[in-house]
């Protein structure tokens, strides 16, 4: 029952999203060249260039993420490693090399 409810309010947040976007882009429909000092400026819709920074943010965020991700995870497999070294059993117990010395 939980599942449905997360479902059904997952989908009504995306559809409210959905149309406050769409509303959005109407409203700035004007067209803005913004100039990238190279080449000629490029002119698109307000709406759209907002998009673009947005998913380049969004992108940007996910490489990020993952890059921790993969860093994290390294350092997990050499903490196990040193981990594995430290409790492994000793060949010859401390007090008999002690004793022969």
């Amino acid at each position: 029952m939980l599942r449905k409810i997360r479902i059904f309010v997952s989908l009504v947040s995306f559809v409210l999203l959905l149309v406050y976007c769409l509303a959005f882009a109407a409203r700035n429909s004007t067209v803005v060249p913004v100039d990238f000092l190279v080449g000629q400026p490029s002119e698109l819709p307000l709406a759209m260039w907002l998009g673009v920074a947005v998913m380049l943010g969004c992108l940007l965020g996910v490489i990020a993420g993952v890059a921790s991700g993969f860093r994290k995870n390294r350092e997990i497999r050499r903490l196990q490693k040193q981990l594995a070294a430290a409790t492994a059993p000793v060949s010859k117990p401390v007090a008999a090399v002690a004793k022969s010395q």
